[in-house]
């Protein structure tokens, strides 16, 4: 056992200290930079443009009773899917190279979804001032705009990421986990959670390559690049 976890840290630590790898990171890093800004202008043009947005009635909201414990039920998960995709799925079941394609994909999501808050400005359920403290910075930040719930899109996008990977299940009981618990938090109206499915389903399936300039296509340095993909 010994062997065998001392052999996939040195796979592991080849692929990070490769040059190759390190290239593709910092391409991905300038690219969440570029996405946070975006993130950070666009809910700072929901918040002034849509000081009163209106607030939907919600079937399944009305049904199911508030319970704030799931708040941070929700949050633990995600967090956690994410270490646990680094660690387990990448990592240990070898798809480390695959990490800043799942990296940009992300970014990809959350850019789009800096945009969608404004198209579809609804009432926060559950203001960040409500449950998180002031100096909470994550929360008071970037906890804006309801539709499309991003816990939701980037729990479901691990899972559906890694496509053929040993005990993926695990992932997509933990997504529904984190989706369920933004209902019953009332974090999130019911047709959120129900988008931001299918915007994960629609960022992992879509074909990204037809949108990259074909002088982009070849670079070994894009987390796009077709050999390191077909290899994983």
């Amino acid at each position: 056992m010994l062997s065998q976890i001392k052999t996939r840290w040195n796979v592991a630590w080849g692929t990070i200290t490769s040059r190759h790898f390190i290239k593709q990171m910092v391409w991905v890093a300038g690219f969440w930079i570029l996405t946070v800004i975006l993130i950070i202008v666009n809910i700072q043009f929901l918040k002034t443009n849509y000081p009163n947005p209106v607030r939907p009635d919600d079937l399944l909201l009305d049904l199911i009773p508030e319970t704030t414990a799931f708040i941070a039920v929700g949050d633990f998960i995600t967090s956690g899917m994410f270490m646990l995709t680094i660690f387990y799925y990448s990592i240990w079941q070898g798809n480390l190279r695959r990490l800043p394609q799942l990296l940009f994909l992300l970014a990809v999501m959350y850019l789009m979804r800096a945009f969608v808050i404004n198209m579809t400005p609804l009432a926060q359920i559950q203001p960040p001032s409500e449950n998180f403290p002031e100096d909470h910075f994550i929360a008071q930040t970037f906890y804006h705009g309801m539709y499309f719930s991003g816990h939701t899109a980037s729990a479901f996008i691990q899972p559906l990421f890694f496509k053929g990977a040993k005990h993926r299940w695990v992932l997509f009981v933990l997504a529904s986990i984190a989706a369920f618990s933004l209902i019953a938090s009332h974090s999130h109206y019911t047709i959120d959670v129900i988008g931001g499915f299918f915007v994960a389903y629609f960022i992992v399936k879509f074909d990204w390559m037809r949108l990259v300039p074909p002088f982009l296509r070849d670079l070994p340095w894009m987390p796009w690049y077709q050999e390191t993909i077909d290899s994983a």
